[in-house]
């Protein structure tokens, strides 16, 4: 765990308030920092070794329940605690598994709803109503419905009951709006067609990927957000939003006046009283840093010593002790000098695939997605002539590799060592003007066998995401 987050974890205090039923008492997500942010971190991880991809959540009768994602067995999984470490596996018997997506519950049964439909291409999906005896500890099929929409295929990985009615929220794949389906009745000897309840207005490329509900409010999530409407209101732009970032989270639910999510990298996060609280930013703790600038142009050798009298430290985490990235601006150059551990084959850059080497983003907006307004830098070896560096454009489905002209390098690598220092022309960075601050993120690639070296975020998905990236204040 990264060494930020780890001393964040340290600092929770226990939660005061009553615990879900069958559950102790847990830590609470949340620290607040000012009026409506909080830094977000995980209370726990999803312990079972079987549970690698969890893609559905739920917690009924006394217990929490779980599923992987698609390609796994009909199998879903029980526990008293949030953890699963203990858990106990069930297969639904009867059940295919072609895209488990969600967990919701019904009149005390459980739906596992086999309604993820990626390609849009699925003639129907289906919910199968499963029956935990908690007698005989075994659990029952006890209904499967099969469900094909009005208007064709849609991917569906959000579902909850609404006063007895189940709720299937689409996960946008082009679709003009995100359609919110609702079935009035279930029939097993029928295929079912749902009736448009609602259209959800959210930010441009927003997907659900799972939803609940408590008392009157309908909570979805999404990779970069937690969005409340009320259950009698499900379309129109949401009640209230707070940004998120939990990496790949595709699990949600409630237990009691608790909120539950889970991402796919195992990691559990819980808030207190969710409803009650008001958060506009709840996001992990993000990277600073400081730019010394430096009127004078320094010349490349490949040690930095030019300038090492004015150089900044970028604080890295996961980095090894001798790692390091030092910058300063001198003249109309970018200044770096990098010291990177690479362990096994170092990959090479070529045409579009992006190999071994550092990744660097400059930003100065923090909006969800990356544009090309930001600037995404691949500096790694080419094969060929060397070290180079090349501009990423992840505008299409493929991430494209353009060489960025202007660039001075002198190092190596070789003995397990990728060693540097680097110009690089401020105008293609930041527009020319030295500004007083910016956003601006690293990340190690296929360089460490685990964890790469990463200046803010949790992981390689914080890269195209600019409100996860770290402040850098200019020191002119």
């Amino acid at each position: 765990m990264r060494n930020s987050l780890a001393l964040l974890l340290t600092l929770f205090i226990f939660a005061s308030s009553k615990a879900a039923p069958g559950e102790a008492a847990v830590r609470d997500s949340l620290t607040d920092i000012a009026p409506k942010q909080a830094t977000l971190a995980p209370v726990t991880r999803i312990a079972h070794k079987a549970i690698n991809e969890c893609s559905g959540l739920a917690f009924t009768g006394g217990a929490y329940w779980t599923h992987n994602d698609s390609g796994a067995e009909a199998v879903v999984y029980r526990s008293i605690t949030p953890d699963f470490t203990n858990a106990q596996a069930f297969e639904v018997n009867g059940a295919d598994a072609e895209d488990w997506e969600e967990l919701a519950v019904l009149e005390g049964d459980l739906l596992v709803c086999d309604t993820g439909d990626n390609h849009r291409a699925r003639e129907k999906v289906s919910l199968y109503r499963v029956r935990y005896e908690p007698n005989t500890r075994t659990l029952l099929r006890a209904a499967t419905y099969h469900i094909t929409y009005p208007d064709g295929a849609h991917d569906c990985e959000g579902v909850c009951v609404i006063d007895g009615k189940v709720h299937l929220f689409v996960k946008n794949r082009g679709e003009k709006t995100t359609g919110v389906f609702r079935c009035d009745t279930l029939d097993m000897a029928k295929v079912n067609t749902p009736v448009l309840a609602g259209e959800l207005e959210l930010e441009k490329g927003e997907q659900i990927t799972a939803a609940d509900i408590s008392g009157d409010t309908v909570v979805l999530l999404t990779y970069t957000h937690l969005y409340q409407y009320k259950k009698d209101k499900l379309s129109g732009a949401p009640l209230k939003r707070t940004r998120l970032g939990a990496r790949q989270c595709e699990a949600l639910c409630f237990a009691g006046t608790e909120l539950y999510f889970a991402n796919e990298q195992r990691d559990v996060y819980r808030i207190e009283n969710f409803l009650q609280r008001d958060y506009e930013s709840t996001l992990p703790v993000l990277g600073k840093a400081t730019l010394n600038v430096f009127k004078d142009a320094a010349e490349v050798d490949g040690s930095g010593e030019n300038w090492a009298n004015f150089r900044t430290e970028v604080t890295l985490d996961c980095r090894m002790e001798d790692e390091h990235l030092r910058w300063v601006i001198a003249g109309d150059c970018l200044m770096l000098h990098a010291r990177l551990r690479y362990e096994g084959e170092f990959q090479s850059t070529r045409e579009n695939d992006l190999g071994s080497g550092l990744l660097l983003c400059f930003g100065k907006e923090r909006r969800l997605k990356s544009n090309d307004e930001d600037v995404l830098l691949l500096l790694g070896d080419n094969g060929q002539t060397g070290l180079e560096c090349w501009r990423l454009d992840n505008s299409g489905k493929e991430i494209k590799l353009k060489p960025l002209a202007g660039c001075k390098f002198k190092g190596t690598v070789k003995n397990r060592v990728m060693e540097f220092e680097a110009a690089l022309p401020l105008k293609s960075l930041l527009g020319g003007e030295v500004p007083e601050a910016f956003l601006f993120n690293a990340f190690g690639l296929s360089m460490h066998t685990r964890d790469e070296v990463l200046f803010s975020g949790l992981d390689f998905f914080a890269l195209f995401r600019p409100y996860l990236w770290g402040d850098v204040t200019v020191k002119k």
